[in-house]
């Protein structure tokens, strides 16, 4: 890892008018942040934030609406350069970010990390009430996987280190639903939404405790059938303790993890029946790895019997050959009904 880019994302803010983001700005600096031009170069005083709102969203754009940029320094972290932008894509369709990049090749700022982060997390605190998104997440800005177009469309598809789901959100997934999201902190919002957690630290105390926090978060999604990524907390070397060798599970603790690996199967609403399946391989011996080719095998033939057609698509964290060659003599590498791919995803024994 060569850097890490924390940023607090808002979807679908309420915003309309250049003395809307001005409160925004205030209540910011009154969190201990100056602004500064776009650019960096110039601190900007209080009484020039309203002109330069306001000439930034007249500014004619070729393929958004109007954007307001600027910099943005912690006081307490002068070192730490951060952007502050609100792009209006169109009439029906915007986006609020507060982030940066902190580097560990050219410059080691891993120390900047959770400083920055915890900071960003207090922000969107503040910000979310006067913001009133759909969504938000703080997460590291290459693993939030959400769209724009996906928000409008009230789905979910990540759960990033902080989480605020709006009334809409609530509404649609409920409230229980996201109150009992796995992590440290889940809390009703004052207008009915929902903040969430994932750990009390960005940066995870061990890789094997992170990996546990993101597959509890991904089945618990999936018992709710909901597929979604999570990545948070991160594993950041020199930060993150490494781990010590470890010794093998017994074939009685993997076969009970096969039998809850392959137990879950989302439904797609075009019926496609698809099986989540993470299997550590480097992990296990060379009898465990056996035994989980046979578990995968008999999970698949029992698909491949049910009633009726139906399409089928077993999603793997990894795929090493001899999984590739048993499902491919199983189904057929050019079935139509039966696929099998190699996704991003947590977990492990």
């Amino acid at each position: 890892m060569r850097y890490v880019q924390p940023v607090l994302r808002f979807y679908q803010v309420q915003v309309s008018r250049a003395e809307e983001i001005l409160a925004w700005m205030e209540a910011v600096a009154d969190n201990g942040v100056t602004f500064w031009t776009s650019s960096g170069d110039r601190c900007l005083p209080r009484e020039e934030w309203l002109t330069a709102i306001q000439a930034w969203m007249q500014e004619v754009w070729r393929t958004i609406k109007w954007r307001v940029s600027f910099s943005i320094r912690f006081d307490d972290l002068p070192g730490v350069s951060l952007y502050f932008s609100v792009d209006q894509f169109n009439d029906d369709e915007n986006l609020f970010r507060i982030g940066t990049l902190l580097d560990f090749e050219f410059k080691d700022e891993r120390h900047l990390v959770e400083p920055t982060i915890q900071r960003l997390s207090v922000l969107g605190r503040t910000l979310y009430p006067l913001t009133r998104p759909w969504l938000g997440c703080l997460d590291e800005a290459f693993s939030d996987s959400i769209l724009s177009r996906d928000v409008r469309k009230l789905r979910l598809t990540h759960i990033g280190w902080v989480n605020f789901f709006g009334p809409a959100y609530v509404e649609k997934y409920g409230r229980d639903f996201l109150l009992g999201l796995p992590g440290h902190k889940t809390e009703l919002l004052p207008d009915g939404g929902v903040f969430h957690q994932l750990s009390p630290a960005f940066v995870a105390r061990s890789e094997q405790e992170a990996k546990a926090l993101r597959r509890q978060v991904i089945a618990y999604c999936a018992d709710h059938g909901r597929k979604v990524t999570c990545q948070a907390p991160y594993v950041i070397p020199g930060l993150t303790p490494q781990p010590q060798p470890r010794e093998p599970g017994t074939d009685a603790e993997v076969r009970a993890y096969l039998q809850q690996a392959l137990a879950t199967t989302l439904v797609l609403t075009d019926g496609t029946r698809v099986k989540p399946v993470f299997i550590p391989w480097e992990e296990l011996t060379s009898g465990q790895r056996q035994m989980a080719l046979e578990a995968i095998k008999q999970a698949a033939i029992a698909e491949i019997k049910r009633p009726g057609r139906q399409r089928i698509r077993f999603e793997f964290n990894a795929i090493p050959d001899e999984l590739d060659l048993m499902l491919a003599d199983l189904a057929g590498r050019d079935n139509p009904d039966f696929e099998w791919v190699d996704v991003a995803m947590g977990g492990g024994l």
